[in-house]
This record gives structure tokens, sequence and C-alpha cells, in this order.
């Protein structure tokens, strides 16, 4: 089984990106298992700590090494990447020798209130992660007017997203395990 880090880009318990992930997580083909990470704590980014980093660094990102991929849930905010997610990405992005996350495989899916489902941030982060060295999906979910998708009880109440985060999570698994093997192929530097 393959342990899959999700990072929620929103730090609300009861944000739509967090009832998204909730629901991914009842979804998961069987041979992965989600593991939501807690980013709030960490330290802002800055270069200057690279010499002792925060204890809160050094463990997220020996927790995220162990990850075999990483599952970004998230919305947009001032149409682009929320600030503590940036932040998380900043953190593991920092070469030692290689970034944390280098050719890490990545699935990224965002959402908002308005039709567009967060398209703007999708792309931004998306192209964030390619410079990092992440393996990124080629798969662009946005889900618009999320407010819309779930009922009082928080369970997701349309038919037609479902199907689809069915098909792009069975998606991710192939991709998830196509990416290992390849990774354990390789030569060795």
């Amino acid at each position: 089984m393959r342990k899959i880090g999700v990072l929620v880009g929103s730090l609300s318990k009861r944000s739509y990106s967090q009832k998204v992930a909730n629901y991914l997580s009842k979804i998961v083909p069987s041979s992965l298992t989600l593991v939501q990470l807690q980013y709030n704590i960490l330290p802002f980014y800055n270069p200057d700590l690279e010499k002792q980093p925060p204890l809160e660094w050094q463990v997220f990102r020996t927790v995220v090494d162990q990850m075999a991929g990483l599952l970004i849930v998230t919305q947009e905010y001032n149409f682009s990447i929320p600030g503590g997610l940036k932040n998380a990405l900043d953190v593991l992005s920092v070469p030692n020798p290689r970034p944390h996350i280098y050719q890490k495989p990545v699935l990224l899916l965002t959402d908002s209130a308005g039709e567009r489902g967060g398209a703007n941030a999708n792309a931004h982060i998306q192209q964030s992660l390619r410079y990092m060295g992440m393996n990124v999906m080629n798969a662009f979910v946005t889900i618009g007017k999320v407010q819309e998708k779930f009922d009082a009880n928080d369970q997701l109440i349309d038919p037609l997203l479902a199907k689809e985060l069915q098909k792009t999570m069975a998606d991710f698994q192939k991709f998830v395990n196509h990416s290992v093997t390849k990774k354990n192929n390789a030569p060795s530097d």
C-alpha cells in the first residue's frame, strides 16, 4: 500500500476543499492510503534558517519524503495559491541535494464558489510544481460552484462530479504506480 500525502489549501476545517479531500479518502483505490499532512505550524520559509532548520520543517520534510506521492486539494485565494500552502511547498522545494518533492507524483484539484473552479490557482500551482521538479499528473480538475456539490451533512450530491473524481483517483493510482516503478528502475546518480 502506497501512502499519499494530502495537502488541503484551506486551514479551515469546514472548507469545501476539506470536504472534497474527505470524499476522496472514501473513494481512494485500495492500493493507496491518503494521509492528510498538517502544515499550519510551519514557520514561514526563510533561507537564513537552513543552517539549522526549525524542527517543524525537519519533521514535515521527513514525513513527505516517506510519501509515494502528493494530492493537493485547494481553493483559489485572490486568483492564486493560498499563502499557507505556498509556504509548505516552499519548505519542501529546497534542494538538499534535491528538493524533497523532486520527481514525486502529484495530483492537483482546485475548487471555488465561482463557475471556473479555481482555474487560475490550478494553472499557477501546476506551473510552480513543475518548476520545483515534481511529476505533475496531466489533469486539470476544477470544481466550480463547489458549495452546490455538498448537502447539509457534507455529503457529495453531484453524481457527475462523483464519477469524475472516481475516474481521476483511478488514473492517479496508475500514475503513482508508474512513477514509482519508473523511479525504482532508474539508474542511481
